[in-house]
């Protein structure tokens, strides 16, 4: 992670297939941020990361809740053992499942459809759904694995608060709010800081699998248009100027969710 951070130079450099050219300041900055394409990546990249907190960032949260809520202990290990295993599924795999499933000819999904007598829909070709599309896949994929540390925080707290809730006549949904909740707030502002890590990034592999040229102008992100600027068409010092706005502005993120938790804990 740190022996390649010199590389960072390329960004004020005119660099080539041909090598080192000479020094050109900001002048990469100022050609990317005069693309139309760089734009459109950058709000679809942002459109994501938006969609991904919405939903995203609550899934593992209210998941644990209700994992708690079961008392039959063989059935609850058996449903977070299942709700886990995406996690370890690579994007690769995943896409060919849900394109096989949503397939407007073989997919599941359309064969309903169809049984019903309606028209097959072409999911994956719906540039205003696939934004939508994509976080439910993102949350099937992590929400078991996420709800594990929500779940150790829930063995943290008191059983002795719960049981005079109940001798005061507390329901379970006043116990959740005014107990439970309070009592993993910790936890969840060090998830929501931590998240920040990794803003704007984690978006490759899948885009890179689900992308087709009937989506690309919602499933086209910075990753991606960074993949194709550098790699596809050799023009290094760019890339590298794009990934280094992008850091840039997540360094500024963490910084800031940091700062701002710090008056919303206790500690």
């Amino acid at each position: 992670h740190y022996i390649p951070l010199p590389g960072i130079a390329l960004a004020f450099a005119d660099y080539r297939v041909g090598g080192f050219k000479g020094w050109v300041g900001l002048d990469n900055f100022r050609y990317a941020f005069n693309l139309n394409f760089f734009w459109n990546s950058f709000i679809n990249t942002w459109r994501f990361e938006l969609l991904d907190y919405l939903f995203g960032f609550p899934a593992p949260i209210i998941f644990a809740l209700l994992l708690n809520e079961l008392r039959v202990q063989r059935f609850k290990k058996a449903v977070q053992t299942i709700s886990t295993l995406p996690n370890f599924i690579s994007w690769v795999v995943i896409g060919g499942i849900f394109i096989s499933i949503l397939s407007p000819s073989t997919g599941y999904v359309n064969s309903i459809i169809k049984l019903f007598g309606g028209e097959p829909i072409y999911f994956l070709s719906k540039p205003k759904l696939f934004p939508f599309l994509f976080t439910f896949m993102r949350i099937w994929k992590g929400v078991g694995y996420g709800s594990i540390i929500y779940l150790a925080a829930l063995s943290g707290i008191d059983p002795e608060l719960y049981e005079s809730a109940v001798l005061d006549g507390a329901s379970r949904w006043k116990q959740t709010i005014y107990i439970t909740l309070p009592g993993i707030k910790p936890t969840i502002l060090i998830m929501f800081v931590l998240s920040f890590a990794g803003a704007m990034g984690g978006l490759f592999e899948p885009m890179y699998v689900l992308k087709n040229p009937m989506i690309s102008e919602t499933a086209e992100v910075l990753d991606t248009y960074t993949y194709e600027v550098g790699l596809v068409k050799a023009r290094y010092s760019l890339s590298t100027a794009i990934g280094l706005f992008k850091s840039t502005i997540s360094l500024a993120l963490i910084l800031a969710t940091n700062f701002l938790s710090k008056y919303l804990t206790e500690d």
